[in-house]
């Protein structure tokens, strides 16, 4: 039986990343597509003597689409929330609500069964929060950032006094944690991002590509859309919504146990890779609202920050990163 399985795994998230108390009202909100992880999360969540309060909400369209009300006011009344949904509400409004309330919101944007029991979420979490650390705080000092491609990606963003954070599983004061861990993000300064973006991998609402997804990016926003047929579905995702393709977020992935699977709850973890998203970036300091938030996968990258490499070619240079790190 697979609850079996999913068990263990469960216990530590609730326990362990998010330290649930045995007095707090804990949330654990998902849809129709992931009821067995969700399940196993409230059963955890009963086994340390907390009150665990299982919420079904339909399945929203894309990422960053806001959940019913109901939810969102659920998410403002609960001391934990574990979000266990087909597609993110981390860049929502419902989401800064309730951290805002003061909710420790745990986001398991499309963790089925088979990424709880292998894989990133899996990894040594003592070392993964001292790597995405330090690539958090040279991120977080950089100015400027320019990623490149074998693919063709080639392009330049400004990062002055942009907050980068540390996304390794554990519960910082940003707001929410996310499984499986490992990613240090950042939102490039409004207006600023210049040149290509060639999402060779995976895209949100999409999946794994058959052909490249070429972004153009012009004084921040996407100019144009290149590639397949794949390219043609991100017009349409894209179509209808404001600032949709507002240059959102850049990332880079710090998790070595993280897996390309075709899933962006894994693929985007994976140390080595970096990705971008489009439309809204208030989740990650930024201004610009919107009601989709899609992230696309870059393989092989070389990103240097101020001048200096600290990825080439899919390399990440974390000794030169610690370094870095500890002169500031």
């Amino acid at each position: 039986m697979i609850e079996l399985e999913l068990s263990s795994v469960a216990q530590r998230i609730v326990s362990q990343l998010a330290a649930v108390e045995p007095d707090e009202e804990v949330l654990v909100l998902t849809d129709g597509r992931k009821g067995p992880v969700a399940m196993s999360l409230a059963t955890a969540v009963r086994g340390v003597g907390a009150s665990a309060n299982l919420l079904v909400m339909p399945e929203t369209e894309a990422h960053g689409n806001e959940p019913p009300a109901v939810a969102a006011e659920a998410l403002k009344t609960a001391d934990v929330a574990f979000t266990a949904t087909t597609h993110s509400i981390t860049h929502t409004h419902a989401r800064l609500a309730a951290a805002d309330a003061g909710t420790r919101i745990v986001i398991l944007r499309g963790v089925d069964e088979e990424l709880m029991l292998d894989g990133g979420i899996n990894t040594d979490y003592e070392w993964l929060a001292e790597a995405t650390g330090a690539v958090r705080d040279v991120l977080d000092a950089a100015s400027e950032a320019r990623v490149t491609s074998p693919a063709g990606t080639d392009v330049w963003m400004d990062l002055t006094d942009r907050p980068a954070f540390s996304l390794d599983g554990l519960f910082h004061d940003y707001g929410f944690s996310a499984l499986p861990p490992g990613e240090s993000p950042t939102s490039p300064a409004e207006g600023t991002a210049e040149g290509t973006v060639v999402i060779d991998y995976s895209m949100d609402n999409i999946g794994l590509l058959d052909d490249p997804i070429e972004l153009e990016f012009t004084d921040g926003f996407v100019s144009e859309v290149r590639g397949g047929t794949e390219a043609d579905r991100l017009r349409e995702i894209m179509d209808g919504h404001e600032n949709a393709g507002n240059m959102a977020e850049f990332a880079i992935g710090t998790n070595p146990d993280a897996r390309l699977v075709g899933n962006l709850a894994e693929d985007k973890k994976k140390l080595g890779t970096v990705h971008f998203a489009i439309g809204d970036n208030e989740s990650l300091g930024g201004t610009t609202q919107c009601d989709i938030h899609l992230d696309g996968v870059v393989l092989d990258p070389t990103v240097t920050l101020d001048d200096e490499a600290v990825i080439t070619e899919g390399e990440v240079h974390l000794d030169r990163i610690r370094a870095l790190a500890d002169e500031l």
